[in-house]
């Protein structure tokens, strides 16, 4: 099931993709600010990682309560449909295929907006997925007297610690291996503060460019399916994984 989850979310998000579907947490900045007004009395959730759980947490356990739920219904098929839309909901915000201008940083946007959810949907299920993507939101809300992005992007930049290495990985495994992996292998045991940096120049040397060259409108759409080459690399991991998994059972 989770594969095909996979399969049909990321075709969806990248052939049917129309905008900012939904308006796609356009509400996360007034729930926050609510919840800063619930609790700007309380000593104890001054915190910032305080207060970051408590923006975390209630979406988490509704979407926790309703999935499990789901699978008491229809054999699991009605838990497909609700872990579909959960990922499918969390990814973007932004679509990556849909930028007008060459973006430097599209390797690493391609990790924050698609593959992150992606790798914590995989290995953890919809709830994991849904937590990235709050907390990836957190780090953007620079309201008057919300401070707490800097803790966000503090938790993100752990969370993006395994996914970042992976795709990494598949970047070399799409595009230039030989001259990629040991650019992998440099940053893999480094902390998380290189995660940027990691995807960045995997991504540029796996085209066959300098660790920091420019990207060009002609290669700019080179990177385009670079990224997709490690999707579909992904895909077939995934596939791997979950056909070993049914032979065994």
């Amino acid at each position: 099931m989770t594969f095909i989850t996979l399969l049909l979310c990321l075709g969806l998000e990248r052939f049917l993709h129309k905008g900012n579907w939904l308006g796609r947490f356009n509400w996360f900045e007034q729930y926050v600010d609510k919840i800063h007004h619930l609790m700007r009395d309380q000593a104890w959730a001054q915190s910032h990682y305080v207060f970051l759980v408590l923006v975390v947490l209630p979406s988490v356990i509704v979407v926790a309560v309703i999935y499990a739920l789901s699978s008491l219904f229809v054999h699991g098929l009605l838990a497909f449909f609700v872990g579909a839309f959960v990922l499918f909901y969390c990814l973007g915000p932004v679509d990556i295929y849909e930028t007008k201008k060459v973006d430097q940083s599209i390797f690493w946007q391609a990790n924050e907006t698609l593959f992150a959810v992606v790798f914590w949907f995989a290995v953890l299920g919809p709830v994991a997925a849904l937590i990235y993507r709050l907390v990836e939101r957190s780090v953007h809300i620079h309201a008057n007297e919300l401070t707490f992005s800097e803790a966000a992007s503090k938790v993100l930049a752990i969370l993006d610690y395994l996914p970042v290495r992976l795709l990494s990985i598949l970047y070399a495994l799409g595009g230039n291996f030989v001259c990629t992996s040991p650019v992998c292998l440099k940053y893999l045991l480094r902390d998380a503060s290189f995660n940027c940096e990691l995807l960045d120049k995997s991504g540029r040397v796996a085209l066959g460019l300098g660790e920091t060259a420019e990207l060009t409108a002609e290669n700019y759409h080179q990177s385009l399916g670079l990224i997709e080459r490690a999707f579909i690399l992904f895909l077939f991991i995934t596939f791997a994984v979950a056909l070993g998994v049914l032979l065994k059972t």
